[in-house]
């Protein structure tokens, strides 16, 4: 009866049933492998930002005339505002009424946006931004969030746009950390500096939300 069932289906209703949940469970377990290996890296990275959080002026002064000082090819725009930036944007997600969104829903926003995000940034790398799976790392994103829901009992309307409102928020997160580093690489290829391609990047996304936004 299964095969019946299956050869009865169209290839568009394959691919919606069983195909895209597949590859969504793919590419969330490629993303958790992803992320392990790069653990060592990632730490790394925030532990170079995070260290410049507790250290004084004097003593960034006094860096500035050792041979220790950042080349202009690796000065990026400094953790602390970085942090200061991912805080305030959640929180104004928390309150934004239209998206009904909660405590766990912010939380999970962060926990899902730093996992794709990662994923996006080295798959742009091995396969390029056309080519990466945003759709899949969506998917996944949603049936982690709804497994979630589900366990905690939030099953009505106003939690369906939560969930909504999680993945479209992830995605946009997954694709645009993708283009940041292809942007990224392409710049540090011709000599440019990260700091004022990231100004550049937060300008454009900053209009494009007020204008896509509403």
């Amino acid at each position: 009866p299964g095969t019946k069932l299956i050869s009865a289906m169209s290839p568009n209703e394959i691919r919606g049933a069983y195909v895209l949940y597949i590859g969504a469970g793919a590419v969330a377990t490629g993303g958790l492998i992803s992320l392990a290996r790069a653990m060592p890296l990632i730490w790394r990275s925030l532990s170079s930002g995070l260290s410049g959080l507790s250290k004084k002026r004097a003593d960034t002064k006094s860096l500035e005339t050792t041979n220790s000082f950042t080349p202009r090819t690796e000065q990026s725009l400094n953790m602390k505002w970085v942090l200061i930036g991912s805080l305030a944007i959640v929180a104004v997600i928390t309150v934004a009424t239209p998206l009904h969104m909660n405590l766990l829903g912010a939380l999970l926003i962060l926990v899902f946006g730093f996992l794709f995000a990662t994923v996006s940034s080295q798959l742009t790398g091995q396969i390029g931004q056309s080519s990466n799976p945003i759709s899949g790392m969506t998917v996944a994103t949603l049936l982690f969030t709804c497994l979630i829901f589900l366990l905690m009992g939030w099953v009505g309307g106003q939690y369906y746009v939560t969930a909504l409102s999680v993945g479209a928020i992830v995605c946009i997160a997954s694709s645009v950390a993708g283009c940041t580093s292809q942007d990224l690489k392409t710049g540090h290829l011709v000599g440019s500096t990260p700091k004022f391609q990231q100004y550049a990047i937060l300008i454009g996304a900053f209009c494009s939300a007020l204008l896509l936004g509403p």
